[in-house]
């Protein structure tokens, strides 16, 4: 799993309390604490280090010629720019590499040892500003866009254009599908309640926030399902030939360009095969890293709850698929944590059929595979006590939910003694 160490960088001073300042990114890390705290900003900087380590594998930059001042510009497309002072520490340890930025100098390290390891991922970062999708047309054409949001927009269009038959997508609530118009671009609402169909412009404010969210996930997700031939025959024109050219064999080559005019696997000898798949891991993905800010935004609790376990079903759809979340959402967390309960009392034995009438089989979450970082004001990171593999319910937001219970608890105070 990749390491980040975080210091003097935006609302992160102090960075993390423990492990030489390193968080630690499992199949599931969720950052909570109050706005301003640096939730996001750990996950925009960690987005910008995942992409830059697939970036060098793949050969996008030569290690020797990469500059600070090309890590800042990456920096820029996250609207990090601010976030750098005299005294900011960045490290990432990866699979792959190893960055260091300190002293406002980057320095690249190829981790020899674990490279043919590396694993290289479908990375997106899905922002809070995710609405502005659904209700804009052309959201691209506007001056000043945030890059992260062309890049959603982008991806958007494609898992529309994924879509087969009807255009109709099942969202992770109850009693909706949206439906995309291939001709005209634009996406609609079904309620099933009313058997109407209403545009996403003109939908609630949580259905426009979970539409372009859910819809860019699933089609990463099932991206990330398939076996390595179908990959290759998705790949870019840049990617389909560098992938060609990292062949040494002819006879792979024409087995090949075969198969992807054909389809049919059988086409291609064993060797052939074996040599491809070699190449083909440095320009295909084998895995998918969804980072995703607020899944909450302006959702019901229940529409909380069956969103989270999407998104968990979702990772799950890889064993090497990842979910990074930023939340301020007591449910989430809660819901997250009965995902790991229900994955524990299935090793203990407990019937698949009983869990699954309470948490889908397919949304179940290893606690051990889970970490829980809060963000404080005063610019640390303190990581969540775990007890037999879940998040302690001491935590900032089950805090903020008792200090309401409390406040009403005064008030049931103030009426016994003047109103009684």
């Amino acid at each position: 799993m990749s390491k980040l160490r975080v210091k003097n960088f935006g609302p992160i001073s102090a960075g993390f309390d423990s492990a030489d300042g390193f968080i630690e990114f499992k199949k599931c890390t969720i950052f909570i604490g109050d706005q301003g705290t640096g939730k996001s900003t750990v996950a925009k900087i960690f987005s910008v280090c995942s992409w830059l380590e697939k970036s060098f594998f793949r050969g996008d930059y030569d290690i020797g010629a990469f500059e600070v001042t090309d890590f800042e510009e990456l920096c820029r497309n996250q609207l990090l720019e601010t976030s750098f002072n005299k005294d900011t520490e960045l490290e990432y340890i990866g699979t792959a590499y190893h960055f260091l930025y300190k002293d406002s100098l980057f320095v690249v390290r190829e981790l020899r040892g674990t490279i043919n390891s590396y694993l290289r991922p479908k990375i997106m970062y899905i922002p809070s500003e995710r609405n502005i999708l659904s209700v804009v047309k052309n959201v691209e054409e506007l001056d000043n866009i945030p890059p992260m949001l062309r890049l959603l927009r982008r991806r958007y269009l494609q898992a529309s254009e994924y879509l087969k038959g009807s255009g109709e997508f099942n969202l992770p609530l109850s009693g909706y599908k949206a439906f995309v118009n291939k001709s005209s671009g634009e996406t609609f609402i079904h309620d099933e309640k009313t058997d109407s169909l209403v545009p996403l412009i003109c939908a609630s404010s949580g259905l426009q926030s979970i539409v372009p969210s859910s819809l860019v996930t699933d089609y990463l997700a099932s991206l990330s399902s398939v076996n390595m031939l179908e990959k290759i025959r998705i790949l870019n024109d840049k990617n389909y030939e560098q992938l060609k050219r990292a062949l040494e064999s002819e006879s792979s080559k024409s087995e090949l360009e075969r198969y992807v005019t054909s389809g049919i696997s059988k086409s291609i000898s064993d060797k052939s095969l074996a040599e491809i798949k070699a190449a083909a891991n440095k320009f295909t993905n084998a895995c998918f890293i969804n980072i995703v800010e607020e899944p909450e935004q302006n959702l019901f609790p229940d529409s909380q709850m069956r969103n989270v376990y999407f998104l968990i079903s979702a990772a799950n759809r890889n064993e090497s698929n990842s979910i990074v979340i930023t939340t301020h959402s007591p449910y989430i967390l809660s819901d997250i944590t009965l995902a790991a309960k229900a994955f524990d009392l299935l090793e203990k034995g407990v019937p698949k059929e009983r869990l699954g009438k309470i948490v889908p089989i397919d949304s179940l979450l290893d606690g051990k595979k889970l970490v829980v970082y809060e963000t404080q004001r005063n610019g640390s990171i303190t990581k969540l006590d775990s007890y037999d593999n879940l998040p302690s319910d001491e935590n900032l937001l089950n805090r903020a939910m008792a200090e309401g219970n409390e406040v009403f608890a005064d008030f049931i105070d103030l009426e016994q003694e003047f109103c009684v």
